[in-house]
């Protein structure tokens, strides 16, 4: 059975009617009830080179559980890194779905081309999450 891909429906769906119903959330789990209800709140911006790792901890746990997600600063990736891996990963994204299709994830694999079922792991068959991704390792120069 094909995948749907997210980004090949959502540029062929014009309307809400033409979503395919796997890709629709239950009502309470809509945008709006499951989000942040306002924009008054500061996004907590974490150290990640604190040498404190408990206290780093704790941090973590505290701005994902309240926020649910958070900046990282002074994590030590060269920028020059940074801006071309989003290049190369707008660059894949852009490709035509059939040669995206190529890098597919392998049955059993998380590395590769797919669209996240997230649904499935928290026990929901069968309604797919509004990603689709591309995951590789890799491993820095010194391992």
């Amino acid at each position: 059975m094909e995948t749907a891909r997210v980004q090949s429906v959502a540029s062929t769906c014009t309307s809400k009617e033409e979503i395919p119903s796997d890709f629709i959330r239950p009502e309470n789990e809509q945008p709006g009830i499951t989000t942040v209800g306002s924009t008054d709140f500061e996004i907590p911006v974490i150290e990640i080179n604190d040498s404190d790792e408990e206290r780093l901890a704790k941090v973590i746990a505290k701005a994902s559980s309240e926020i649910g997600f958070f900046q990282v600063i002074n994590h030590g990736i060269p920028r020059d890194v940074i801006d071309n891996l989003k290049r190369v990963g707008k660059e894949f994204f852009e490709l035509p779905q059939q040669e995206k299709e190529e890098y597919s994830k392998l049955p059993g694999s998380i590395e590769g081309y797919g669209t996240a079922l997230q649904k499935e792991a928290e026990g929901k068959e069968n309604i797919k999450g509004w990603v689709d991704h591309l995951f590789h390792r890799v491993w820095p120069p010194d391992r």
